[in-house]
């Protein structure tokens, strides 16, 4: 069985993640959208979605459209973190965590417009 985790530590290149606190409601209760957090540098393979799409079948259609590359990483991640390297940032659109079963994250993303 192939050990993921140490195939992505193999194909991995240095990304910097921006997360997001959560927001909350103020006493006037207006939103407050939370504050990013410092960047921070992680370890990342991040590709490029391929021709067929096939990786992004069991995520939701409107989503779906937007992704333009997919990322694995050991790092934890969530939903509207960004990435960036390359030069360009990406926005995380959906999470597959796969910490329990096989020590890594996999993330699809969608360019910062």
């Amino acid at each position: 069985m192939i050990d993921v985790a140490q195939a992505i530590d193999d194909e991995s290149v240095t990304v910097t993640l921006k997360t997001k606190a959560a927001g909350s409601y103020d006493a006037d209760g207006k939103w407050v959208a939370g504050a990013d957090s410092d960047p921070l540098t992680i370890f990342a393979a991040v590709f490029p979605i391929g021709q067929n799409g096939k990786n992004l079948e069991d995520m939701p259609e409107g989503i779906r459209a937007e992704v333009d590359r997919m990322m694995w990483t050991r790092a934890a991640i969530s939903v509207e973190d960004r990435v960036t390297f390359a030069g360009r940032t990406w926005r995380v659109m959906h999470v597959w965590d796969r910490s329990t079963e096989g020590g890594f994250y996999r993330g699809a993303l969608g360019g910062v417009k």
